[in-house]
């Protein structure tokens, strides 16, 4: 029994011995742990230099925003409306007339197909504030639209839009407003505006345009009140 323990201790004795000359071997051996190192240090370098930049977008004061040209820079829009007498005629030059009171270097073409010129049409003008020009010309008969008839017989518009044209090319007929066309060479833009249409002041940077239609209103009341000579005022606009 006692041999045996002693055999068990020297082998212990001699795998301790073993084991410690190994470490001692190993302490002096160089070490390969400093490529890790190294790349662990560079990854917080590049983390800190990030933060460093983000840091001084966040201090660095915004751009300031993009000043509009100068009005006297822009070329100046001639918008071209034809219009006819009817009930919602006023209340869809006022709406029209407003949205173009806020684009700068614009002169609106206002062309009546009448006789001559009305006093609702040329009154909203006067107190529009906008820069115009008053033409008159009346279709003919044989192009107007019966009652009852589709738009699409004969076209609408058409004698007012050339008549705005012709005053453009310097061939005169202005009833109100600015009555001498631009020199030749002006620079210019025509746009063909309707007075039935919905414009975003945005259409003169980006074509936006809602075609909209105005109800025609149901006058029988008025009309029976006309024949018993109790009607509306004919003369409330003058």
């Amino acid at each position: 029994m006692k041999l045996k323990l002693k055999n068990v201790f020297l082998a212990y004795f001699l795998v301790s011995i073993a084991g410690l000359l190994y470490a001692l071997v190993q302490l002096g051996q160089p070490c390969d742990c400093l490529p890790p190192l190294r790349a662990a240090a560079e990854q917080l370098r590049q983390k800190d230099l990030r933060i460093s930049q983000l840091q001084a977008e966040l201090r660095r004061p915004p751009p300031a925003p993009a000043q509009p040209p100068e009005p006297e820079a822009l070329p100046t829009i001639y918008v071209v409306t034809p219009t006819y007498a009817r009930l919602v005629q006023k209340a869809e030059l006022v709406r029209l007339s407003q949205t173009l009171s806020l684009v700068p270097r614009l002169h609106w073409l206002l062309v009546e197909d009448a006789e001559g010129p009305t006093p609702l049409v040329s009154g909203l003008l006067a107190a529009s504030g906008l820069l115009f020009t008053h033409l008159v010309v009346l279709t003919p008969k044989a192009q107007r639209l019966r009652e009852g008839e589709p738009g699409w017989v004969h076209p609408r518009g058409v004698e007012q839009r050339n008549k705005a044209l012709d005053w453009l090319r310097g061939r005169g007929g202005a009833v109100g407003g600015e009555k001498d066309p631009p020199p030749p060479g002006t620079q210019g833009v025509v746009y063909f505006a309707d007075d039935d249409n919905t414009y975003s002041r945005e259409l003169f940077e980006e074509v936006l345009v809602w075609h909209t239609r105005t109800e025609k209103p149901k006058m029988k009341q008025e009309e029976q009140l006309q024949r018993q000579g109790r009607g509306s005022d004919p003369a409330i606009e003058v």
